[in-house]
């Protein structure tokens, strides 16, 4: 299996850890219908994880950081984090957000390009504003994570081979 970029992982791994602390007792029961449900269920979050990717991948900004990753692997783990973190029956196998980002010099621009990348794939599936409120609310509550706020020049350079993430 290819090597994974870290920088996919950060969208995977900041809405699951939105899941894990971000989802309130009162949320969790309440007999109303989850985001999950809402956005349509499985077909739907796994169009998204899809569109996702290929935003990703043509954004000039963060696309270097997924030119070395298994599409698969990723696709599956976006699926997961994405199905879990908006009240879905799914459970993600994935690494945890601090372990995935350590080092990874990830920039606010960076963070930016890729919640705008996810607000474009709920965009193209029809999701409605205030779905798109919950899902953002999720990528900003693990940004502070997620961001190194000590950037040198250095670190902004191109993303290589040592940005990719074994799974």
């Amino acid at each position: 299996m290819k090597k994974q970029p870290g920088w996919l992982k950060f969208i995977i791994l900041s809405i699951g850890l939105f899941a894990i602390t971000g989802i309130t007792a009162s949320q969790a029961a309440s007999d109303s219908p989850t985001l999950y449900d809402r956005i349509g269920g499985e077909p739907v979050a796994r169009a998204i994880c899809e569109d996702i990717w290929t935003n990703h991948t043509i954004n000039p900004i963060v696309n270097n950081r997924f030119s070395n990753s298994d599409p698969v692997y990723v696709k599956q783990m976006v699926f997961e984090i994405f199905a879990a973190a908006t009240g879905g029956p799914v459970e993600y196998t994935g690494k945890d957000m601090l372990t995935t980002h350590a080092g990874m010099n990830i920039s606010d621009m960076e963070f930016n390009a890729v919640v705008d990348d996810v607000l474009k794939a709920l965009d193209m599936n029809n999701i409605g504003a205030a779905e798109r409120g919950e899902v953002l609310a999720i990528l900003w509550s693990v940004k502070d994570q997620i961001v190194n706020t000590k950037l040198t020049t250095k670190a902004l350079a191109p993303a290589t081979s040592r940005d990719v993430v074994q799974p």
